[in-house]
């Protein structure tokens, strides 16, 4: 048990290494198309504390599994770019995105073998082409408000789910939807949007993510 501890404090640490740029990565994207950042580079000290209580949700919802741990302290650090990126410039990076469909299939791989579930990693596969279509349609339909960003990191974060079970997705899909309604329903009726304003949807995606993860994310291999 002393191992499993040190494994997950070990592994929350080194999350936590890239902090200090992470102000410097969000600040480095522009919006495309030309206008005005819509908000400023949220502060050091602000994004760090925010990044850091996640690692520490994220690392103490998956134990006693440390083999989780790279793979959903990895999108825990990449989400929180992400998130900032999209309320800043409303924009979710390809050069980003794309290639944590990489990095997360591999993570996930190792600790779906270790712990003698070799299922959960094509089944991981399979969610995120489902949310992949899933978003790629919903993008189609008159006045969703969906960009092809929120499609690319909606199945990222289907494998990231899916690794987990169908009822994480489950989670993950209804707590996206319910909270980005009510904020919404919120901000339209304090009149700080209207209905064309656009609103960044990624974070609503990467919260619900977290929410599935840290409700789930302690349960054995199965």
């Amino acid at each position: 048990m002393n191992t499993v501890v040190a494994a997950t404090v070990a592994a929350a640490v080194c999350a936590a290494l890239p902090i200090p740029l992470l102000p410097r990565v969000v600040g480095s994207f522009d919006p495309v198309d030309g206008r005005l950042p819509r908000r400023a580079t949220p502060a050091p000290a602000v994004l760090g504390a925010v990044t850091a209580v996640l690692i520490a949700a994220v690392a103490a919802s998956t134990y006693p599994h440390p083999g989780r741990l790279p793979a959903y302290l990895y999108l825990t650090v990449v989400g929180v770019v992400l998130a900032a990126v999209d309320l800043r410039v409303h924009r979710l990076p390809d050069v980003i995105v794309l290639p944590s469909y990489a990095v997360l299939a591999a993570l996930l791989a190792v600790p779906a073998l270790a712990e003698g579930a070799p299922g959960r990693w094509p089944r991981a596969l399979l969610a995120g082409a489902v949310a992949w279509l899933l978003y790629a349609g919903l993008r189609l339909l008159p006045g969703a408000g969906l960009g092809r960003g929120d499609v690319k990191l909606a199945g990222l974060l289907g494998v990231a789910t899916g690794w987990l079970g169908w009822s994480a997705v489950v989670v993950w899909l209804v707590a996206t939807t319910m909270i980005s309604g009510a904020v919404v329903l919120v901000l339209l009726a304090l009149r700080r949007v209207s209905r064309r304003d656009p609103i960044a949807y990624g974070p609503f995606l990467l919260f619900g993510a977290l929410i599935a993860v840290l409700g789930v994310g302690w349960e054995p291999a199965g």
